[in-house]
């Protein structure tokens, strides 16, 4: 994850001619950036002027460097023995990602197959079901297959970071779309599309910032071009979520019309419905969805709000429901979902759970870890030169272990960050704030601008200057003072 990619991946500044390619890799890397800023200046204001002049200043005076450093015979001849062996270790990289590509294809391919399946009311047949067994590969049997024999331990190295990059450059990519897929997102798709798509509801559960939303909006657009979407929060009724009557002109007089609302649209139009946050929702419209959630495509619906009105539901009509976790004074306005509701859902119910949901204290925390990096690369992947790896693990372990905290974990580390009294009362050591995958992205990109370290800590001395709980304040203090992380 760390700018592998460069003149000096395999040398050693112990002399003179590999301090120059040492120094010719950082050159030509910090000559990569600044020719960035430098187009991004002059495609945002033409001319070089102001700050578009300082980034040409930079090209010119790196070029001469670069330039100056590869004259010298012993330093080109070593940069080039480093450029193939770059080379090799970027063609076993290349290779490792191919077959991860491959077994991801695999596995869309048979969702499609199970949710194609489904829409059509039919079983699989025999060979379908020999094509679904067959298990893809791990990711990494793809680095242990892309590997040749006898592979030194410098190019098993350097294949592994540069395969790193590139999950770094996906992650960021997936993230800008809108939802990282990670494993335990990927698991969520292959086991909700098949009923999603035969028109069964599904319900998808877990703490705040987990990404409830986003996968729900992913799911939705694996189904159908577009969607219905309504928000729990505020003061919405069940009448506002089904259709109302409103006053129009027509001919001069005023008249009554049913306004379908977006239950109703979703119903005819045969598209997704996302109920955001289900539990925060009005007691009489969750009365009517245990009703509602028992039809499927080709039933009717009598509209109560319009009389003798009565819709067909079309196929691709489901609804997608997010809930949080109840907990007592944490979420304002959430009741629990009664068991009649959820059943209604049947064995469509997920938990969402945080990244390294399953990772010990002492572990490291590698889903939180693609994150943050993912959140500060850039658009190749590589982090600014100014943080490195090193200095971003604290801040992934400390998003990490607050999240476990939020969720009630009290195992060991964790119950270090858990007063006696919240845990007789089993009630999770942090109250109502955590740094959640979103939060943890969201200082990240902040910091990426200036890329500094100084700006990390600033950035998260802010947030936590920011906590209004003084409790959780405290609490969120001590777990960064666990990481070493001084603020």
């Amino acid at each position: 994850m760390s700018d592998t990619g460069g003149l000096g991946l395999l040398e050693h500044p112990a002399t003179r001619a590999a301090e120059g390619v040492a120094r010719a890799e950082a050159v030509r890397r910090e000559l990569r950036h600044a020719r960035r800023a430098l187009a991004a200046d002059l495609a945002s204001g033409g001319e070089p002027v102001g700050h578009a002049r300082l980034a040409a200043e930079s090209v010119s005076r790196l070029e001469r460097e670069l330039d100056a450093l590869l004259a010298d015979p012993e330093i080109l001849e070593r940069a080039r023995r480093a450029l193939d062996e770059r080379a090799a270790v970027l063609r076993v990289a290349v290779t490792a990602h191919r077959f991860e590509t491959e077994a991801l294809r695999r596995w869309e391919d048979g969702d499609e197959l199970i949710a194609h399946a489904a829409v059509t009311g039919r079983r699989l047949t025999d060979d379908e079901r020999r094509f679904l067994e067959a298990t893809p590969e791990r990711a990494e049997t793809a680095l242990e297959r892309a590997l040749p024999e006898a592979a030194s331990a410098a190019l098993v190295t350097g294949a592994a970071e540069a395969l790193a990059t590139v999950r770094v450059r996906e992650t960021r990519a997936q993230l800008q779309e809108g939802l990282w897929v990670s494993p335990q997102m990927q698991g969520a798709v292959r086991a909700a599309l098949p009923a999603l798509a035969a028109g069964a509801p599904l319900l998808l559960i877990g703490e705040t910032g987990g990404a409830k939303t986003a996968l729900a909006e992913h799911l939705a657009a694996r189904v159908a071009p577009e969607a219905e979407f309504v928000s729990g929060y505020g003061d919405i009724t069940s009448a506002q979520l089904v259709g109302t009557h409103e006053l129009r002109a027509e001919g001069g007089a005023t008249v009554t019309a049913f306004e379908p609302g977006p239950l109703l649209r979703a119903m005819t139009e045969g598209k997704p419905l996302i109920l955001d946050e289900v539990n925060a929702m009005p007691p009489e419209f969750l009365k009517r969805l245990n009703r509602i959630l028992q039809l499927r495509p080709g039933a009717r619906f009598a509209v109560q709000e319009q009389a003798g009105l009565t819709v067909t539901i079309a196929r691709g009509f489901s609804i997608i429901a997010t809930a949080n976790e109840h907990a007592p004074g944490r979420y304002r306005g959430i009741e629990p979902l009664s068991a009649e509701l959820i059943n209604r859902f049947g064995a469509n119910v997920h938990r969402v759970h945080y990244p390294d949901a399953h990772v010990a204290y002492d572990d490291y925390p590698h889903e939180n870890m693609l994150l943050a990096a993912a959140s500060l690369a850039d658009e190749s992947g590589e982090l600014p030169g100014t943080i490195t790896l090193a200095d971003l693990e604290p801040v992934a372990r400390a998003a990490f272990v607050s999240q476990q905290v939020f969720s009630g974990n009290y195992g060991e580390g964790f119950r270090g960050f858990v007063t006696s009294e919240r845990e007789y009362d089993r009630e999770p050591g942090l109250i109502e704030t955590v740094i959640a995958p979103r939060t943890l992205a969201a200082i990240l990109e902040q910091v990426a601008l200036t890329a500094t370290t100084r700006s990390l800590n600033e950035a998260l001395a802010r947030f936590l200057d920011g906590v209004m709980n003084a409790h959780d304040r405290r609490v969120l203090a001590l777990i960064f003072e666990g990481q070493g992380i001084a603020l």
